[in-house]
């Protein structure tokens, strides 16, 4: 029996005249998903023969990326911690999704589009658009990925978000326990210039960490 656990966080975009704010805001404390292994069934370790094992999933939440446009695009870029507890000796995959079927930050009919890079092809951020990135997966580079508030367009690439109806990004996977917890750490970026209209744009991304 394969443990699951997901959290939620509210991607919260801000643009008030020049001013643009992109928060990323956590959900409830992270809860626990438990189940018990029974003789003779997986491998013998920490959560086998009948030892009550746990995942448990948190992330930073919080994250505010403060942009104020320009003409020619303006672009900030924070990172986010969702970090990962399980005693599963054969470890654990951790992915990314949005929680609706699209994947634009949305104000009413306005919206900031995802960009259409991906892990295996990422893009750099252009117009009016934001993205995800993790250092070392996939095809976005070894990095280091710094954060960064009002710089211009840079050649830093990054992937859209996946819709909940399609297959989640995976973004870390071990094929060992995780205890003490491991953290990934994934950046999120957005890009503006002074054509975006003032409101506030949301969207969910969801965490899923699935014991192997």
């Amino acid at each position: 029996m394969r443990m699951i656990k997901r959290r939620r966080s509210r991607l919260l975009l801000y643009i008030l005249g020049s001013f643009l704010c992109l928060s990323l805001m956590s959900g409830a404390g992270p809860a626990v998903a438990y189940t018990s292994g029974t003789y003779g069934s997986g491998t013998y370790g920490l959560c086998e023969y009948g030892v009550t094992c746990s995942i448990s999933l948190s992330s930073d939440g919080n994250i505010s990326l403060n942009v104020i446009p320009t003409s020619s695009g303006s672009c900030t870029i924070q990172s986010d911690s969702p970090t990962v507890l399980t005693d599963d000796t054969n470890g654990y995959t951790l992915s990314l999704a949005d929680s609706g079927t699209g994947t634009s930050l949305l104000n009413g009919a306005a919206a900031i589009n995802a960009t259409s890079g991906t892990i295996a092809s990422p893009t750099a951020l252009t117009g009016n658009s934001w993205g995800y990135r993790v250092d070392g997966l996939g095809s976005f580079g070894s990095g280091p990925t710094t954060s960064q508030t009002n710089v211009a367009p840079s050649s830093t690439v990054f992937a859209g978000i996946q819709p909940s109806d399609l297959i989640a990004d995976t973004i870390a996977t071990t094929s060992g326990a995780a205890d003490p917890a491991v953290a990934t750490t994934v950046w999120f970026g957005t890009c503006a210039n002074t054509s975006v209209p003032s409101g506030a744009y949301t969207t969910q991304v969801i965490y899923t960490a699935v014991a192997n």
